[in-house]
C-alpha cells in the first residue's frame, strides 16, 4: 500500500509538471524567432497589481510608482536560448511598460516574481503618445518571457499597440 502511494504521488507530480503554464491572466504569444509579432490591447482587460515586486526586481522605484499603478495587461511567451527580444508599445494614452525573463520551467507573474533572470527587469515610461521601448536578452538557456502594459495615474483603460520583434 505505500509503494502504491508512493507511485500515485509521482504520478501526480509529473503530470503537474507537465502542466505547468502562464495563469489565465496572461496573453499567450507565439513568437518566432526573426518574425514580428504585432497585437492590439486595451488597458481596460486587465487589472490591478500590488507594486512591491518593482523594487524586488529593479523593475522601478518607489519614485516611479505612479507611471505603473494602472491596470495591468500581461503578455508571455518563451524564446530559445540566445534571443534578443525588442518590445515596443505605442498608445495614444500615457502608458508604461515593463518586462523580465524568466527560466523556461518558471511562469510567475506580478506581484508573486521569483527566479527572474539575472539582468532583472526591464521598464519604459514615457510620455502620452511616445513609444515606450525595452530590449532583453536571453543567455544560453531557453526563457519565458514576461511583458506588462500599465497605466499611468491608476490608469484602467485605453488602448495600445504592443510589437514584440525577435532575433538571434
Amino acid at each position: 500500500m505505500k509503494h502504491l502511494f508512493c507511485t500515485l504521488l509521482c504520478l501526480v507530480g509529473f503530470w503537474s509538471i507537465g502542466q505547468a503554464q502562464f495563469a489565465d491572466e496572461v496573453n499567450v504569444l507565439d513568437i518566432k524567432v526573426g518574425a514580428t509579432k504585432t497585437v492590439k490591447g486595451d488597458l481596460s482587460s486587465g487589472t490591478f497589481k500590488d507594486l512591491r515586486f518593482g523594487n524586488s526586481v529593479g523593475c522601478f522605484s518607489d519614485a516611479e510608482k505612479s507611471f505603473f499603478n494602472g491596470n495591468h495587461v500581461i503578455y508571455g511567451f518563451k524564446v530559445p536560448a540566445n534571443t534578443k527580444v525588442l518590445v515596443e508599445i505605442n498608445a495614444a494614452d500615457h502608458t508604461s511598460l515593463y518586462g523580465y525573463m524568466l527560466d523556461a520551467s518558471t511562469y510567475t507573474i506580478p506581484p508573486y516574481l521569483e527566479k527572474v533572470s539575472k539582468s532583472g527587469c526591464s521598464a519604459s515610461h514615457n510620455g502620452a503618445g511616445a513609444v515606450d521601448r525595452i530590449m532583453m536578452k536571453a543567455g544560453s538557456t531557453p526563457m519565458n518571457v514576461v511583458v506588462g502594459v500599465t497605466g499611468v495615474n491608476e490608469a484602467a483603460g485605453g488602448s495600445f499597440t504592443l510589437k514584440v520583434v525577435t532575433r538571434q
